[in-house]
């Protein structure tokens, strides 16, 4: 039987990880823990059935038929203990994206993107027998902040979500976070209750493309996130649900290259839902089903509500892990997404989806170091949603990786 104090601290846990901004780095940061340090190298590939996805361009320009797209990426993560109460974890990355098109005259075109990404730091508390959890972080600039056509060319392919690839090479501009979770059980429950402000960079790219804006020189607003952690045993398994709502205030949206004020934007509030159910089983160290839900409500624009500018995200699956041996362990998922799009822009990083993938690896451990190889197939469709009738287009991804872990 779980005590309250262990039984709140998974919970605050849960709560705390719902109020940071989800990134690629967020799951090796998972995967090593406090008093480790990891590196990775992943290898990433996708390429688009027929004649390939088009792809309009941003600023009114001939439009371009995506053919593939490759990334390399070296994630680093650092994570050490201070006290018993206090964690300190350190991430980053170095990319290098490529995408291949065809032009409007049927000429092949490569465009890439090179580079590391900013740094993040933060720093975690866990106080009161794990009843309070504090979280302070900063990114610190490092990452790309001007793009040439060809590199936003190929930032724009490989930010879809859709595909699901690892983070890009730029940068967000000087940013920090604070946040605050409680805990406490009731009955059977244990409940976090979490708020976090997050001052947010002068350039966000990303978010601009991946919102359908018409220019990624976006002087963004900042976030308040609010969230709630529920955890509790089922019988022998354990359920974990988590609620996440964030709330923007006004960006402001310039004219690309230059200081001349287009709009005010405000993104509309994005609401998040995720549950797990970890099932025990025999025979397995792990068996876990999970869903997650994120609703994408309408943005303003000077005030003025603008229409296709929400969206339903749906991930899930299942993920177990079979030992082989004492040092040894296999791991599967299998995983499906669906995204309905954003009717506002008919690019691929608003596109729909509906696909699935599979994930085989290895955790090896030798010592203090921990081997983790891994390889990764997906397959779907990608479909501009628009008021009438679009066309989809069929893609392949496969990648193959390898994180090397040590703890101290």
């Amino acid at each position: 039987m779980m005590t309250p104090r262990r039984f709140a601290g998974r919970v605050t846990s849960l709560a705390a990880l719902a109020l940071t901004v989800p990134s690629a780095l967020a799951a090796q940061d998972r995967l090593i823990g406090t008093g480790a340090a990891g590196a990775g190298l992943t290898v990433e590939t996708v390429r688009f059935g027929g004649d390939g996805f088009r792809q309009p361009s941003l600023v009114g320009g001939d439009s371009v038929k995506l053919r593939s797209i490759r990334q390399y990426s070296v994630p680093l993560t650092v994570a050490i203990p201070l006290g018993t109460s206090w964690t300190v974890d350190l991430q980053s990355a170095w990319a290098s994206s490529e995408i291949t098109f065809d032009d409007r005259t049927g000429a092949k075109r490569t465009a890439s993107l090179s580079g590391p990404t900013d740094v993040r730091l933060r720093a975690t508390g866990r106080l009161f027998n794990d009843g309070v959890v504090l979280t302070a972080g900063v990114n610190a600039p490092s990452g790309k902040t001007e793009l040439t056509v060809r590199e936003l060319t190929a930032l724009r392919a490989v930010a879809a979500p859709a595909l699901g690839l690892g983070a890009p090479p730029v940068g967000a501009g000087p940013s920090g976070t604070m946040g605050m979770v409680l805990a406490r059980q009731v009955g059977g429950w244990a409940v976090a209750l979490g708020g976090s402000y997050e001052l947010r960079g002068t350039y966000q790219p990303v978010a601009a493309i991946t919102a359908g804006s018409p220019s990624t020189d976006f002087q963004p607003g900042n976030v308040v996130r609010g969230s709630l952690g529920l955890d509790r045993l089922v019988g022998a398994n354990r359920l974990s649900i988590t609620a996440a709502a964030d709330f923007y205030s006004d960006d402001v949206l310039q004219a690309p290259g230059a200081s001349t004020r287009i709009a005010t934007i405000k993104l509309g509030p994005i609401y998040t839902t995720d549950v797990q159910l970890q099932v025990a089983a025999p025979r397995v160290k792990e068996l876990a089903f999970w869903v997650s839900n994120r609703f994408r409500t309408n943005y303003t624009r000077d005030g003025n509500e603008v229409d296709g500018t929400s969206g339903v995200y749906v991930d899930g699956g299942v993920r177990t892990s079979v030992p082989l041996s004492s040092v040894t362990d296999l791991f599967i998922t299998g995983d499906g997404r669906y995204h309905s799009g954003l009717e506002i822009n008919q690019g691929i990083a608003t596109a729909g989806v509906v696909s699935a993938g599979a994930t085989l690896g290895l955790s090896h451990t030798a010592g203090s170091f921990s081997l983790q190889p891994y390889f990764r197939a997906q397959a779907g469709s990608l479909r501009p949603r628009t008021s009438g009738t679009a066309s989809s287009t069929s893609f392949v991804g496969g990648s193959a990786g390898l994180v090397i872990v040590t703890r101290f």
